[in-house]
C-alpha cells in the first residue's frame, strides 16, 4: 500500500468513526447511561446509613493559672444514623468545634480531675446543627476526663526591642513607652524562677516624621502564658532643633593634695534636641571632664574631652574644642 492509499483509508476510517460518535443512537445511548446513573444515585443517597464522624473540642474561658495534662481529649468521634444525602454534609467542616466553656462549669475551680459524659456534655450542641432525623448512635470516647494543674504566678517588666530610625531633621523626643510596663505570666515554679523580663517581638519602623502608636506581640517562652499576649507602645517623635551652651569642663580622680587647670575652662557644645525639650536643655545637664589617671600615663599636654552625661533628649552633640590644655599644681 503506498502513502497516499494509506492515507485515504485513514481519513476514511476518521469519518466513519466521528459518524458513529455523533450519531443519534450513540447520543440517546449515553443520554439514557447518565439518567440510569443518577437514579442510582439517588436511591443510594436516601438509604440510611451510619457514619462516623471526628469532631474537634474547644476549650474556652480557661483561667490563666490552669494547665491541662497532656492526655488532654481534644477531639471526639461521632457516629451518626440518617440517609445517606443528609449524613454527606453532617460536620464535615474542620473548623467547626464543640465548645467547652470553663465559665458552664464552676465546679472545675475546686477539682483537680473531673469526668463528664459526652453525651450530656455535647448533645446540645450537636443537636444544634442537625435535622431532627439524624440519631446519634455512639460517642468515642464516653467519657470526657479534663485534669488539671495549677500554675504559678509572677510579675514581670516588659522591655521593647525596637529598630528604629527618623526621617531628617525629626529624633524621638522622650523614651519609649510600655503600657502595661508589666504582666503577670504563669508557668511551673521552675520556669517563673529562670524569667526576669519579657521581651516584645522586634519594632521595626523608618524614616518616622511623627509620634507612632501600635501594639506589639510579647515574645512568650515555651509553657508561659500571660494575662495578655500584646502591650501598647508609643514612640515620641518630633523635630528637632539646634542649641549649643558653654559648658565647664571638670576634671575627676584629682588627688587632694593637687588641683587641675584646663585651658580653656569652658568648651561649646552644639547640639541638636526636640522642639518640646529645647528650653530644658541647660549648661548643668551636661557633665565634661578630663580624667586625672589618663594625664599621669599620658606624655602629650592635651587631653580629649570625655561627655560623661548629657540632658534627656539631646542628640548629634559636637564640642568645640574637642581637646584641652592642663596644667597641674
Amino acid at each position: 500500500m503506498d502513502k497516499t492509499r494509506f492515507i485515504e483509508t485513514m481519513q476514511s476510517f476518521g469519518r466513519k468513526a466521528k459518524t458513529f460518535v455523533f450519531s443519534t443512537n450513540i447520543l440517546v445511548f449515553l443520554f439514557f447511561v447518565a439518567i440510569s446513573v443518577g437514579f442510582w444515585v439517588f436511591a443510594s443517597l436516601n438509604k440510611t446509613y451510619e457514619d462516623r464522624v471526628t469532631i474537634n473540642i474547644k476549650y474556652i474561658n480557661v483561667p490563666n493559672d490552669v494547665e491541662f495534662s497532656a492526655d488532654l481529649t481534644t477531639t471526639i468521634d461521632v457516629k451518626l444514623k440518617d440517609k445517606g444525602n443528609i449524613l454527606i454534609g453532617l460536620w464535615r467542616n474542620p473548623s467547626d468545634s464543640l465548645i467547652f466553656d470553663f465559665d458552664q462549669h464552676p465546679e472545675m475551680a475546686k477539682a483537680k480531675k473531673i469526668s463528664f459524659q459526652s453525651a450530656s456534655l455535647f448533645e446540645k450542641q450537636l443537636r444544634a446543627k442537625m435535622p431532627s432525623t439524624t440519631v446519634i448512635v455512639d460517642y468515642s470516647p464516653d467519657d470526657i476526663v479534663i485534669e488539671k494543674g495549677v500554675l504559678k504566678s509572677k510579675s514581670v517588666p516588659v522591655k521593647l526591642q525596637r529598630s528604629i530610625t527618623c526621617n531628617d531633621q525629626y529624633c524621638l523626643s522622650d523614651s519609649c513607652t510600655i503600657n502595661p510596663k508589666k504582666v503577670t505570666i504563669y508557668a511551673s515554679q521552675e520556669r517563673l524562677d529562670a524569667i526576669d523580663t519579657l521581651y516584645t517581638s522586634l519594632l521595626e519602623a523608618r524614616n518616622l516624621s511623627d509620634t507612632l502608636r501600635t501594639s506589639l506581640r510579647l515574645n512568650l517562652p515555651s509553657q508561659v502564658k500571660t494575662d495578655r499576649p500584646n502591650v501598647e507602645v508609643t514612640v515620641p517623635v518630633e523635630i528637632y532643633i539646634e542649641g549649643s551652651v558653654v559648658v565647664p569642663v571638670k576634671a575627676i580622680n584629682v588627688p587632694k593634695q593637687y588641683k587641675v587647670k584646663t585651658i580653656p575652662s569652658e568648651v561649646t557644645v552644639k547640639y541638636n534636641v526636640s522642639k518640646s525639650r529645647y528650653n530644658k536643655v541647660t549648661p548643668g545637664g551636661f557633665n565634661i571632664c578630663i580624667d586625672y589617671e589618663d594625664i599621669i600615663d599620658s606624655n602629650s599636654k592635651n587631653q580629649f574631652l570625655m561627655v560623661k552625661k548629657v540632658p534627656d533628649g539631646v542628640i548629634n552633640y559636637k564640642l568645640s574644642p574637642e581637646s584641652v590644655e592642663y596644667i597641674v599644681y
